[in-house]
């Protein structure tokens, strides 16, 4: 077997062992419901969620290691077909499937709509406050008077989840949202890969190596997977939505793109950027300024009537449009216009000259303004860049100047953005933003004890000194020889024969 084979093998064992222990800690450390019937989330008994705490940190340890030198492998420049990652990829996932919802209990929140739409109820106009029982208990108090913040299509489905397992199985019903999620994780892996290779082909680029980069950027990412697979957030159904139709239009079937991308569009408002980005591109591929002219209006047209079927087949109206700002009640350390504004909202009431609430405010809309400009920007160069890299940094650029930034929001953008830049996703920097962004959030989801913080200390550093003791092969041998070095290497042993 080779070298490459043995280390690839490594590195999906131990990711697969600290998948494993990240699962097993979940299920007493993790977001777990109050008062449900089902009984396998139960609540446990603090010394069980220490333990419980130092396993999921233990674990996390592991994935993120094995992430990071399956990074080196590709980096080296290592034959990884996509196809191989894409095993590693479900090695993976798979222990998170059956685990509590861990680093996110936003899942709970999805449930309670989806039972709000079962009872006919308008979830652009009522909380969850409104419902009675477990499936309201168990979504966070900021949230309980919050009507929906997302689109008609995020609603519909969780509303079929809920039809389905119904409202006395919360447990059951948080796993339909999961199944939710590994669907549009599905998709995301199907359009990576594929976008991948059209963006190679159409600059001279064709190879397996842009596939298995783009898939280790963007879901191999442990921050894609505890918060896709792991939170069950509907960010990975409109992501998957988002590049199933970024692949459409790539392949110059924009109709169909158009109407995917409204989907997820309707999922979750951001993916419009996407649409944008691969509408610009689509009218500047064309020879004219009147062909030019026409593929927008078609376009235009044809986004409009998904639109207003996609609402109307829905059956949740437009209230949701009223309920996009519902996120920025939330204080998010990560968001730079909010920080800008409470440092400057400090100085202006110590001097006198205003509020703390009016500063927010301005910087916040300063933030929004350079970023509506900054997607415009990013828009204009589509032609020029192609339809993903201009979706992923408008969107990146998008998140970073909102009001409000949830670490899993940094996936809008590097999904689309590992299809045509993955390398710029794997320098040291990037890792390393991704790992902050990654232990920014606690697996129960909410605050840490002093226990709680021992605990996840003591097990990351057990796996930490584990690793260093043994030092597993498949883990510590990480060629460093480039292709180009490999091959001077094979000629010169041809040569001494």
């Amino acid at each position: 077997m080779s070298e490459v084979g043995v280390t690839v093998r490594g590195c999906r064992l131990f990711g697969t062992l600290g998948s494993v222990l990240l699962a097993a800690g979940s299920w007493s450390a993790g977001a777990l419901p109050l008062g449900v019937p089902d009984g396998v989330w139960a609540q446990r008994s603090p010394a069980h969620t220490v333990l419980g705490a130092a396993a999921a940190y233990a674990g996390l340890v592991l994935l993120v290691v094995a992430w990071w030198r399956l990074g080196g492998l590709l980096r080296a420049g290592e034959p990884i077909g996509g196809r191989r990652l894409r095993s590693v990829l479900w090695s993976w996932v798979l222990p998170l499937v059956p685990a509590p919802l861990i680093f996110s209990n936003d899942a709970y929140s999805y449930v309670a709509q989806g039972a709000l739409a079962v009872r006919g109820w308008d979830v652009y106009r009522w909380g969850p406050s409104v419902l009675s029982g477990p499936i309201a208990d168990n979504v966070p108090e900021v949230w309980q008077d919050a009507p929906a913040p997302y689109g008609p299509v995020a609603v519909a489905a969780t509303r079929a989840v809920v039809a389905v397992t119904g409202e006395h199985h919360t447990v059951v019903a948080v796993l339909g949202m999961r199944l939710l999620a590994l669907c549009g994780l599905a998709l995301i892996v199907w359009g990576v890969g594929r976008l991948a290779s059209e963006w190679g082909s159409a600059h001279g680029r064709a190879g397996g190596g842009a596939e298995a980069g783009a898939l280790w950027a963007a879901v191999l990412n442990p921050l894609a997977l505890v918060h896709l697979v792991g939170g069950a957030h509907n960010e990975a159904l409109m992501i998957g939505l988002m590049v199933a139709g970024l692949v459409a239009f790539r392949r110059g079937y924009w109709v169909p793109g158009t109407v995917v991308l409204v989907a997820a569009t309707l999922v979750k408002v951001p993916a419009a950027v996407a649409l944008l980005c691969a509408g610009a591109w689509s009218v500047g591929g064309r020879p004219d300024r009147r062909a030019g002219w026409l593929r927008a209006a078609g376009i235009t047209l044809v986004g409009g009537a998904a639109l207003v079927l996609g609402v109307a087949v829905c059956g949740q109206g437009w209230g949701w449009l009223s309920t996009l700002r519902g996120p920025a009640q939330v204080y998010t350390v990560l968001s730079p216009s909010t920080d800008v504004g409470r440092i400057l909202g400090l100085l202006s009431e110590g001097l006198g000259l205003g509020t703390a609430a009016d500063a927010i405010a301005a910087a916040r809309s300063v933030g929004m303004v350079l970023g509506v400009c900054l997607v415009g920007f990013c828009a204009w160069r589509a032609p020029r860049t192609g339809p993903e890299y201009a979706t992923g940094t408008a969107l990146l650029a998008l998140v970073v100047t909102a009001p409000v930034v949830q670490p899993w929001y940094l996936l809008w953008g590097m999904v689309p953005l590992a299809a045509a830049a993955w390398r710029l996703l794997e320098g040291t920097g990037a890792r390393l933003a991704s790992l902050v962004l990654l232990f920014m959030v606690l697996p129960c989801g909410t605050s840490a004890t002093w226990s709680y913080a021992f605990a996840a200390l003591t097990g990351a550093s057990a796996a930490m000194a584990a690793l260093v003791a043994w030092g597993p092969p498949g883990l510590g041998a990480v060629p460093r020889l480039r292709l180009q070095e490999r091959a001077w290497v094979r000629a010169a042993v041809r040569t001494r024969r």
